[in-house]
Protein backbone atom coordinates (compact mmCIF):
# COMPACT_ATOMS: atom_id res chain seq x y z
CA UNK A 1 0.00 0.00 0.00
CA UNK A 2 2.73 2.60 0.85
CA UNK A 3 4.45 1.83 -2.48
CA UNK A 4 1.19 2.31 -4.38
CA UNK A 5 0.60 5.66 -2.66
CA UNK A 6 4.14 6.74 -3.56
CA UNK A 7 3.67 5.79 -7.21
CA UNK A 8 0.34 7.61 -7.26
CA UNK A 9 1.99 10.76 -5.83
CA UNK A 10 4.82 10.54 -8.39
CA UNK A 11 2.31 10.15 -11.20
CA UNK A 12 0.31 13.15 -9.99
CA UNK A 13 3.45 15.31 -9.92
CA UNK A 14 4.36 14.22 -13.47
CA UNK A 15 0.88 15.09 -14.73
CA UNK A 16 0.71 18.46 -13.00
CA UNK A 17 4.28 19.75 -13.42
CA UNK A 18 5.74 17.71 -16.29
CA UNK A 19 8.30 14.93 -16.60
CA UNK A 20 11.22 17.20 -15.64
CA UNK A 21 9.80 17.77 -12.14
CA UNK A 22 10.92 14.33 -10.92
CA UNK A 23 14.25 12.84 -11.95
CA UNK A 24 16.07 9.82 -10.56
CA UNK A 25 19.29 10.86 -8.83
CA UNK A 26 21.32 8.58 -11.09
CA UNK A 27 20.19 10.63 -14.10
CA UNK A 28 21.26 14.00 -12.68
CA UNK A 29 24.38 15.27 -14.48
CA UNK A 30 27.53 15.92 -12.49
CA UNK A 31 28.81 19.49 -12.33
CA UNK A 32 31.25 20.19 -15.16
CA UNK A 33 34.26 22.37 -14.34
CA UNK A 34 35.44 25.37 -16.30
CA UNK A 35 39.23 25.64 -15.74
CA UNK A 36 40.15 29.24 -14.94
CA UNK A 37 43.83 28.78 -15.76
CA UNK A 38 44.72 29.86 -12.21
CA UNK A 39 46.14 26.77 -10.44
CA UNK A 40 45.09 27.83 -6.94
CA UNK A 41 41.46 28.48 -7.88
CA UNK A 42 41.16 25.30 -9.93
CA UNK A 43 42.70 23.15 -7.21
CA UNK A 44 40.68 24.61 -4.32
CA UNK A 45 37.43 24.01 -6.21
CA UNK A 46 38.07 20.27 -5.95
CA UNK A 47 36.82 19.67 -9.50
CA UNK A 48 39.46 21.51 -11.53
CA UNK A 49 37.71 24.84 -12.09
CA UNK A 50 34.60 26.91 -11.42
CA UNK A 51 31.44 24.81 -11.79
CA UNK A 52 29.38 25.36 -14.93
CA UNK A 53 25.69 25.95 -14.31
CA UNK A 54 26.29 27.07 -10.73
CA UNK A 55 26.83 30.30 -8.78
CA UNK A 56 30.32 30.78 -7.32
CA UNK A 57 31.25 33.50 -4.83
CA UNK A 58 34.53 35.30 -4.21
CA UNK A 59 34.41 37.18 -0.92
CA UNK A 60 36.69 38.90 1.56
CA UNK A 61 37.48 42.21 3.23
CA UNK A 62 38.34 45.34 1.30
CA UNK A 63 41.89 45.31 -0.02
CA UNK A 64 42.30 41.54 0.07
CA UNK A 65 42.46 41.31 -3.73
CA UNK A 66 38.97 40.08 -4.67
CA UNK A 67 38.59 42.34 -7.68
CA UNK A 68 42.13 41.66 -8.91
CA UNK A 69 41.61 37.90 -8.74
CA UNK A 70 38.16 38.16 -10.35
CA UNK A 71 39.60 40.20 -13.24
CA UNK A 72 42.27 37.56 -13.79
CA UNK A 73 39.52 34.94 -14.12
CA UNK A 74 37.61 37.30 -16.43
CA UNK A 75 40.64 37.69 -18.70
CA UNK A 76 40.70 33.93 -19.23
CA UNK A 77 36.94 33.84 -19.79
CA UNK A 78 37.11 36.40 -22.61
CA UNK A 79 39.57 34.21 -24.47
CA UNK A 80 37.59 30.99 -24.02
CA UNK A 81 33.91 32.03 -24.18
CA UNK A 82 32.12 33.67 -27.07
CA UNK A 83 30.38 36.01 -24.62
CA UNK A 84 31.67 37.23 -21.25
CA UNK A 85 29.72 39.83 -19.28
CA UNK A 86 30.49 42.13 -16.35
CA UNK A 87 27.61 43.51 -14.28
CA UNK A 88 28.91 46.72 -12.68
CA UNK A 89 26.14 48.68 -10.99
CA UNK A 90 28.45 51.20 -9.35
CA UNK A 91 29.88 52.18 -12.74
CA UNK A 92 33.37 52.85 -11.39
CA UNK A 93 34.47 49.45 -10.09
CA UNK A 94 35.29 48.00 -13.49
CA UNK A 95 38.05 49.44 -15.65
CA UNK A 96 39.07 47.51 -18.78
CA UNK A 97 42.68 48.67 -18.38
CA UNK A 98 43.64 45.85 -16.00
CA UNK A 99 42.00 42.95 -17.89
CA UNK A 100 43.57 44.31 -21.08
CA UNK A 101 47.04 44.08 -19.49
CA UNK A 102 46.21 40.51 -18.49
CA UNK A 103 45.59 39.57 -22.10
CA UNK A 104 41.78 39.78 -22.12
CA UNK A 105 39.94 39.84 -25.43
CA UNK A 106 37.89 43.01 -24.93
CA UNK A 107 36.00 42.30 -28.14
CA UNK A 108 34.31 39.35 -26.40
CA UNK A 109 33.39 41.38 -23.32
CA UNK A 110 30.17 43.29 -22.59
CA UNK A 111 29.75 45.60 -19.57
CA UNK A 112 26.23 46.03 -18.13
CA UNK A 113 25.66 49.00 -15.83
CA UNK A 114 22.17 48.71 -14.31
CA UNK A 115 20.81 51.66 -12.30
CA UNK A 116 19.50 49.70 -9.29
CA UNK A 117 20.20 46.41 -7.48
CA UNK A 118 16.85 45.04 -8.67
CA UNK A 119 17.75 45.70 -12.31
CA UNK A 120 21.18 44.17 -11.70
CA UNK A 121 19.47 41.00 -10.49
CA UNK A 122 17.15 40.92 -13.50
CA UNK A 123 20.11 41.41 -15.83
CA UNK A 124 22.08 38.57 -14.24
CA UNK A 125 19.13 36.18 -14.55
CA UNK A 126 18.42 37.20 -18.15
CA UNK A 127 22.07 36.74 -19.17
CA UNK A 128 22.33 33.32 -17.53
CA UNK A 129 19.05 32.25 -19.10
CA UNK A 130 20.31 33.40 -22.52
CA UNK A 131 23.43 31.28 -22.13
CA UNK A 132 26.16 33.87 -21.50
CA UNK A 133 29.28 31.76 -21.13
CA UNK A 134 30.70 33.71 -18.17
CA UNK A 135 29.11 36.42 -16.03
CA UNK A 136 31.04 38.41 -13.42
CA UNK A 137 28.85 40.27 -10.92
CA UNK A 138 30.71 42.96 -8.98
CA UNK A 139 28.38 43.16 -5.99
CA UNK A 140 25.84 41.11 -4.09
CA UNK A 141 22.50 40.69 -5.81
CA UNK A 142 19.05 41.11 -4.21
CA UNK A 143 17.79 37.97 -2.53
CA UNK A 144 14.74 37.54 -4.85
CA UNK A 145 17.10 37.26 -7.84
CA UNK A 146 19.29 34.47 -6.45
CA UNK A 147 16.85 31.58 -6.85
CA UNK A 148 16.01 32.41 -10.47
CA UNK A 149 19.73 32.96 -11.15
CA UNK A 150 20.55 29.47 -9.88
CA UNK A 151 17.85 27.94 -12.05
CA UNK A 152 18.82 29.92 -15.15
CA UNK A 153 22.50 29.04 -14.82
CA UNK A 154 21.70 25.37 -14.26
CA UNK A 155 19.64 25.21 -17.46
CA UNK A 156 22.13 27.05 -19.67
CA UNK A 157 25.41 25.84 -18.14
CA UNK A 158 26.63 29.41 -17.59
CA UNK A 159 29.49 30.16 -15.21
CA UNK A 160 28.46 32.88 -12.71
CA UNK A 161 30.97 34.49 -10.34
CA UNK A 162 29.76 37.02 -7.73
CA UNK A 163 32.26 39.28 -5.93
CA UNK A 164 31.11 40.26 -2.42
CA UNK A 165 32.63 41.97 0.60
CA UNK A 166 30.90 39.55 2.95
CA UNK A 167 28.57 36.82 1.84
CA UNK A 168 25.06 37.30 3.19
CA UNK A 169 22.96 34.30 4.13
CA UNK A 170 20.98 34.27 0.91
CA UNK A 171 24.09 34.49 -1.28
CA UNK A 172 25.87 31.87 0.81
CA UNK A 173 22.90 29.54 0.35
CA UNK A 174 22.78 30.15 -3.41
CA UNK A 175 26.47 29.50 -4.05
CA UNK A 176 27.87 26.06 -4.83
CA UNK A 177 31.45 27.25 -4.31
CA UNK A 178 32.61 30.07 -2.03
CA UNK A 179 36.23 31.22 -1.98
CA UNK A 180 37.42 33.77 0.56
CA UNK A 181 40.50 36.00 0.46
CA UNK A 182 42.26 37.19 3.61
CA UNK A 183 44.94 39.87 3.38
CA UNK A 184 48.28 38.90 4.93
CA UNK A 185 50.36 41.88 3.88
CA UNK A 186 51.73 43.77 0.91
CA UNK A 187 54.38 42.51 -1.46
CA UNK A 188 57.20 44.98 -2.24
CA UNK A 189 59.06 45.04 -5.56
CA UNK A 190 62.00 47.35 -6.27
CA UNK A 191 60.84 49.96 -3.82
CA UNK A 192 57.24 49.93 -5.08
CA UNK A 193 54.04 48.24 -3.95
CA UNK A 194 53.63 45.12 -6.10
CA UNK A 195 50.26 44.07 -4.72
CA UNK A 196 48.56 42.24 -1.84
CA UNK A 197 49.71 38.88 -0.50
CA UNK A 198 46.63 36.97 0.60
CA UNK A 199 45.36 33.56 1.61
CA UNK A 200 42.64 32.07 -0.60
CA UNK A 201 40.39 29.63 1.26
CA UNK A 202 37.56 27.40 0.14
CA UNK A 203 34.93 28.04 2.82
CA UNK A 204 31.99 26.32 1.11
CA UNK A 205 31.84 23.61 -1.51
CA UNK A 206 28.85 21.52 -2.58
CA UNK A 207 30.97 19.61 -5.09
CA UNK A 208 34.05 18.57 -3.08
CA UNK A 209 35.55 18.92 0.39
CA UNK A 210 35.97 22.53 1.60
CA UNK A 211 38.78 23.82 3.81
CA UNK A 212 41.75 23.84 1.43
CA UNK A 213 43.76 27.05 1.10
CA UNK A 214 46.60 28.58 -0.89
CA UNK A 215 48.73 31.71 -0.58
CA UNK A 216 48.76 34.15 -3.48
CA UNK A 217 50.68 37.25 -4.51
CA UNK A 218 48.23 39.36 -6.48
CA UNK A 219 50.65 41.56 -8.40
CA UNK A 220 49.23 44.65 -10.05
CA UNK A 221 49.93 44.51 -13.80
CA UNK A 222 52.20 47.17 -15.28
CA UNK A 223 53.59 47.85 -18.70
CA UNK A 224 52.48 46.21 -21.98
CA UNK A 225 49.88 43.46 -22.10
CA UNK A 226 51.18 39.93 -21.78
CA UNK A 227 48.75 37.45 -23.38
CA UNK A 228 48.74 34.07 -21.70
CA UNK A 229 50.82 35.16 -18.71
CA UNK A 230 50.19 33.22 -15.51
CA UNK A 231 48.67 35.59 -13.00
CA UNK A 232 48.57 35.77 -10.04
CA UNK A 233 51.58 33.95 -8.64
CA UNK A 234 50.93 31.20 -6.13
CA UNK A 235 53.41 30.93 -3.28
CA UNK A 236 54.03 28.73 -0.27
CA UNK A 237 55.81 29.22 3.02
CA UNK A 238 58.89 27.21 3.77
CA UNK A 239 59.49 26.06 7.37
CA UNK A 240 61.78 29.07 7.79
CA UNK A 241 58.97 31.39 6.80
CA UNK A 242 60.46 32.50 3.48
CA UNK A 243 58.06 33.01 0.64
CA UNK A 244 59.02 30.95 -2.40
CA UNK A 245 57.33 30.45 -5.77
CA UNK A 246 54.98 27.49 -5.90
CA UNK A 247 56.62 24.62 -7.83
CA UNK A 248 55.89 25.04 -11.53
CA UNK A 249 54.56 28.58 -11.28
CA UNK A 250 55.94 31.19 -13.62
CA UNK A 251 56.80 34.76 -12.71
CA UNK A 252 53.86 37.05 -12.12
CA UNK A 253 52.94 39.84 -14.46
Amino acid sequence: MPREKLQHAIGAIHVRFGGHALVHAARLPAARPWPTGLPAVDRLSGIGGLPRGRVSVLQGALGAGKLSLALAVLATATREHAHAVVIDRRHRRFDPWIPDRMGADLGALTVVRPPTPAVAGEAAVALARAGAGFTLVLEELPEPALGPLESAAARSGSVVLVVAVGGGRALAHASSLTLELELLGWEPARGRLAGPRSVLRCVKNKLAAPGAEAELVLRYPRGPRLPGAEWPREVERTPAGVVEPWPGASAAV
